[in-house]
């Protein structure tokens, strides 16, 4: 069985969109470097508030220089340098923690009577989440045996009948699983997120 993740195609993808990119952990990293990218711009966007009590050429020069390291990380990370490896991550991590304590600030102003910053409270809630999990990814070991170029052969499992091998579509751990008996109340038994999305159930009970 040894490249069968390969061959797989995670839920909620069109198969078609893997005709030049077969393993599910490249097109992760292909999400995670955009990731990386627009969180590389946040962090700008913090040192120059940060910076912004200093002389025009103190700031001139810090924020050009953040600003190239943070263009020579995400272009590094896009080609899968090794270095930069958990410097991508580091940097999805910060920016992740910046959403939370937005977050929090702003629940903060809800609580006083400022409804309106509620939606805000939200996208920043949304935002953590997903930097928070694309950060996590990196400790998964199917997704640095990929960034890192090394092989990950499946192990010989003996599957029961009606089983098939599938990826998470969260972690893309690869899993044993009977479609047939799978339901909303599935968790992957690695990031513990549900395997099958309500709204894919509800589409396949109309049908």
């Amino acid at each position: 069985m040894a490249g069968r993740a390969d061959e797989m195609v995670i839920a909620g993808m069109k198969p078609h969109s893997y005709v030049n990119n077969l393993n599910p952990h490249h097109r992760l990293h292909k999400g995670i470097s955009f990731i990386l990218f627009v969180d590389s711009f946040i962090l700008l966007l913090i040192a120059t508030q940060i910076l912004s009590g200093f002389s025009n050429s103190i700031q001139t020069t810090v924020i050009g220089v953040f600003a190239a390291l943070l263009m020579i990380n995400w272009l590094a990370y896009r080609n899968k340098h090794p270095l930069v490896y958990w410097i991508g991550a580091a940097v999805i991590g910060l920016a992740g923690l910046f959403f939370a304590l937005s977050a929090l600030v702003l629940l903060s102003v809800v609580y006083t009577g400022n409804i309106s910053s509620l939606l805000l409270v939200f996208l920043y809630s949304w935002a953590m989440l997903g930097s928070f999990r694309r950060s996590l990814s990196h400790f998964h070991p199917g997704y640095k045996n990929t960034y890192f170029g090394q092989n990950e052969p499946i192990p010989n499992l003996e599957l029961e009948l009606g089983e098939m091998l599938a990826a998470c579509p969260h972690c893309m751990a690869i899993l044993a699983i009977r479609p047939d008996l799978l339901n909303t109340k599935d968790d992957c038994p690695y990031c513990k997120l549900p395997l099958v999305s309500s709204k894919l159930a509800a589409r396949y009970e109309e049908e």
